[in-house]
């Protein structure tokens, strides 16, 4: 049976096609490796995006630190494989609902096209995403050097400091090339988190003294949890869960010691429980 939030995925979210806007702040838990895979990545590629865009030596080598980061997770695991298996799955979820009257069915076939380019041009690479980093000298040395602390200064690696003084321009351009070939990496794990976000719609719930549970249906392969809670809202949620059930309890974090503590009083959120 198709998960009853598709259809408002196809008629409803996928019209602003995931731009992701939102008043809300945004928690996630992931409940599978590929998923949590899925989002480590995204969260790198756009800090990414926001040191790539600061011009200053600094700010490049902010995004020079991360994109060595990116390579490190894309190595650990086989992206490449797991995209593919995960976005062959949605294919077929959506097919099912193709002929359903509901259905928008413009956005849905813009949709299986997207899904079948990045398909095929997943197939189509024939070396590991980001091998290309890991045969360039200078980016070596820095991902040696990087977790000693203190050890990307002047003495201890000339070679950066000469890169970073370089026109932001050329800097730029780097990076830009860099990053080409995992851009089709990059599209697909957007396309697949973005479908399994808007997968359904959250429902508005109440943590009575800080403090939700719920239990999940059994067998249901269930991929994320979103809790979303009001921009000016002043706690934050610990997000545990398993295939029985989702805890969530809400914190707050003392600022002299550092130490969180669950709120007492009752807490109005909205929850989703994602799967595709």
């Amino acid at each position: 049976m198709v998960h009853g939030g598709t259809f408002d995925l196809i008629k409803d979210a996928m019209k602003e096609q995931f731009t992701g806007a939102s008043f809300l702040k945004n928690f996630e838990q992931p409940l599978n490796e590929r998923i949590r895979a899925c989002l480590r990545l995204e969260y790198l590629f756009d800090r990414f995006d926001q040191h790539l865009a600061d011009e200053t030596a600094e700010g490049s080598l902010c995004a020079m630190l991360i994109l060595i980061e990116a390579t490190d997770v894309l190595g650990r695991i086989d992206v490449k494989r797991e995209l593919i298996k995960e976005l062959e799955r949605q294919q077929a979820k959506l097919l099912q609902v193709a002929h359903t009257p509901q259905v928008n069915a413009e956005m849905l076939n813009q949709l299986l096209d997207q899904q079948a380019q990045l398909l095929d041009q997943l197939h189509r690479m024939n070396t590991q995403p980001g091998a290309h980093l890991k045969k360039h000298e200078l980016i070596n040395a820095i991902r040696q050097r990087a977790s000693i602390p203190g050890a990307l200064c002047v003495f201890d690696l000339a070679a950066l400091h000469y890169w970073l003084a370089q026109p932001y321009s050329e800097r730029r351009e780097d990076f830009l090339e860099w990053l080409e070939p995992l851009a089709t990496i990059r599209r697909a794990n957007e396309l697949v988190i973005d479908l399994i976000r808007n997968s359904v719609a959250p429902e508005i719930r109440t943590a009575e003294d800080g403090f939700f549970q719920l239990n999940l249906e059994l067998g249901t392969p269930y991929q994320l949890v979103r809790v979303l809670l009001d921009d000016g809202s002043n706690v934050y949620p610990e997000i545990s869960a398993s295939k029985h059930r989702v805890i969530v309890r809400f914190m707050r974090l003392d600022r002299q010691t550092g130490h969180p503590f669950q709120v007492n009083h009752d807490v109005a959120f909205e929850l989703a429980i994602c799967q595709l």
